[in-house]
């Protein structure tokens, strides 16, 4: 998350209020260093302050009247003003937890994305040490492969630091290693910097990392075939056989018990149209969560 129009915003108008909310968010330092929000702490509350106004302006008053129209009478008003004060402020709260916690789940986010794809851009360095490419301009050809994802933000940030701040290549790798959330990449950055530092070999100590991490990442999609297939499996059974079974139960009940054709018209259409497609995303959003490959 960067400075944008929007964030801007939110910090001319409830930017005096940040000093109030900081301490608040001051505990997420590294965190908001970890998950790449370069959003000093008091823009960072305002934009939270000023999302969460907006969701409160946004959901009170269309709850309000629509609860107004479902009571009517004068009743109607005061009940609609209660439920859209109270929703409001359900998703005003929710909205300001939200940012509380987007620092983490970016976090873990990117720690998958550098760790599934740090083996093969470990072995994309490992060539170019071969070549005998000096580290430096290692670092700065494998920032150019966006291929890698947040490994190659890593990489340009460390060619940044080297090539425009003027910090040398050791320094700018123990940075890079402080502010990754990847302990994996944090390991390499240090065992490359140790390398550099004590004059080893570049190339073979990046051969032999390769290995580690490959074997790490075959530990990885074994570990995932096994947790898809049970996912499967738990699908087919609670999802498509249950599915079959709901609306098979409705029917013998419909025509046994003499119940009316509507029920189970109903039952079919929220297994059909609810059940199914929810249950289908969660399924998807679970594997998409434990996946290897971004």
């Amino acid at each position: 998350m960067e400075s944008n129009s929007y964030t801007n915003m939110a910090f001319q108008v409830t930017g005096g209020f940040a000093p109030y909310l900081t301490p608040l968010f001051e505990d997420m330092k590294s965190e908001m260093r970890k998950a790449d929000i370069s959003l000093s702490l008091q823009e960072y509350a305002s934009t939270a302050l000023f999302s969460a106004v907006l969701a409160f302006l946004f959901s009170a008053p269309i709850v309000s009247v629509i609860v107004g129209m479902l009571v009517g009478s004068t009743s109607g008003i005061v009940s609609g003003a209660i439920a859209g004060l109270f929703v409001g402020l359900l998703f005003g709260t929710l909205t300001f937890l939200f940012f509380y916690v987007f620092p983490s789940i970016r976090v873990s986010g990117r720690r998958k994305s550098i760790d599934n794809a740090l083996p093969f851009a470990t072995m994309y360095l490992s060539t170019l040490a071969g070549t005998g490419t000096h580290p430096a301009a290692a670092f700065e050809m494998l920032g150019r492969f966006d291929e890698f994802g947040e490994v190659s933000r890593e990489a340009k940030k460390i060619t940044r630091d080297v090539y425009t701040f003027g910090v040398d290549l050791s320094t700018a790798l123990e940075g890079a290693a402080e502010r990754t959330p990847s302990s994996k990449m944090k390991d390499l950055l240090w065992a490359i910097n140790n390398v550099l530092t004590s004059g080893g070999d570049f190339r073979t100590m990046l051969e032999e990392r390769v290995e580690t991490l490959m074997a790490d990442y075959a530990r990885t999609l074994d570990k995932f075939t096994d947790n898809l297939s049970v996912l499967i499996e738990l699908y087919i059974t609670f999802v498509i056989a249950g599915s079959v079974i709901g609306i098979v139960l409705a029917s013998i009940m419909t025509s046994i018990g003499g119940t009316n054709q509507a029920l189970l018209l109903i039952i079919s259409v929220l297994i059909t149209f609810l059940y199914l497609p929810i249950s289908a995303g969660a399924f998807i959003l679970i594997i998409k969560s434990i996946s290897p490959v971004n």
